[in-house]
């Protein structure tokens, strides 16, 4: 049996009225999703509330507050490099433990301010903390992925945990795939609809949790180790059947679309990052052109180094003409050595 589940429900809101009132109004129309999803018999990991950018940050962070629950993510707080402030990332991640915060990075000009800003966040925040902070070069893109969701459409979009039936999928049974992806739209556009929403769509993006893992996938077309010479086609070649799946099935497609690998959430791939034969090298240069980011990724908190990550992700952006993200987890201790995450495990730190 298929351990397929949606990934995460998001609901995509924009504010109205005042705080109290739209508190109320998305707490009404969650609890009416939750009902709906046991009714129709649908499968969710995870409950998202996603917020539009460009709104003022004193109001992000009430909103922050009032509508932080213990079983919703929230990304809430978006910001320009230019624009953000330290004080303002460690008020809005202590606000709630359950909020996500994306930076837009548009321009070269702000790297080094934005590097700069993890040194001084190292100092003040715990390395859990930097699990919710992301950074969108060059821009903020609709997705039901965190933290670099973003609202501007409301609706509800659809993110799924299925490496499984994708494993099957490349080993050449389609019908698993197909029929889970077919069924799962048909019910969440039913739901959307009876809360008065509109499906957004699906992020077909192929991403792991722990066993789940998505470079078990690509060793399998490969035939290799990740990221030994060769990898960047297999994940190419995996990015092409993902781009298959949504052509052929004609469903409404948000955010990434592609391979994603975030460190910490794949234990395949930290254990090849443990034994050194994934580098950060690695992972920063097959952004150019085969992933979504350098995600989840636990390094020593060396600013320059950090500075060089978020440039050449930005130069990736730039060839590949695609929001790219970028979440770094900086820690004081050794290459090769371990930290402990909340809900990820032991994480490797990775080596240059």
């Amino acid at each position: 049996m298929s351990m397929a589940l949606i990934r995460s429900l998001t609901m995509h809101v924009k504010p109205v009225g005042s705080v109290k009132d739209f508190k109320d109004l998305v707490n009404e129309k969650l609890d009416v999703i939750k009902k709906l999803v046991r009714e129709l018999g649908l499968n969710v990991w995870s409950y998202r509330i996603v917020l539009p950018p460009e709104l003022p940050s004193e109001y992000q962070l009430r909103l922050t507050q009032e509508l932080c629950r213990d079983d919703v993510l929230l990304a809430s707080y978006h910001i320009d490099a230019n624009e953000v402030k330290p004080e303002d990332i460690i008020s809005v991640l202590s606000s709630c433990e359950r909020s996500y915060i994306t930076i837009r990075l548009p321009t070269t000009d702000l790297i080094d301010s934005t590097a700069n800003l993890y040194s001084k966040l190292i100092k003040s925040i715990d390395i859990n903390d930097f699990t919710r902070l992301g950074i969108s070069i060059p821009d903020y893109i609709v997705t039901p992925y965190f933290p670099l969701a973003t609202t501007y459409d409301e609706g509800i979009s659809v993110a799924l945990r299925y490496v499984d039936l994708f494993y099957t999928y490349v080993r050449g049974d389609e019908e698993p795939l197909i029929k889970y992806i077919l069924n799962t739209s048909k019910l969440v556009s039913e739901l959307a609809g009876r809360v008065g929403m509109k499906f957004l769509g699906i992020d077909y993006s192929l991403s792991p949790w722990l066993s789940e893992s998505v470079v078990s996938i690509i060793e399998y077309l490969n035939g290799i180790k990740f990221a030994y010479p060769g990898s960047g086609y297999a994940v190419k070649k995996l990015n092409e059947l993902i781009g298959n799946v949504s052509n052929t099935l004609g469903i409404s497609n948000v955010g990434f679309n592609e391979v994603m690998l975030p460190v910490a959430e794949d234990d395949l791939l930290k254990e090849r990052v443990a034994e050194g034969s994934v580098t950060l090298r690695d992972l920063t240069y097959l952004c150019s052109y085969c992933l979504v980011g350098v995600d989840m990724v636990v390094l020593k908190d060396d600013v320059g180094l950090i500075k060089g990550v978020v440039k050449d992700v930005l130069t990736s952006s730039i060839i590949k003409g695609r929001v790219i993200g970028v979440r770094l987890i900086p820690v004081n201790a050794s290459e090769g050595s371990e930290v402990l995450l909340k809900r990820f495990g032991k994480v490797p730190v990775i080596k240059v």
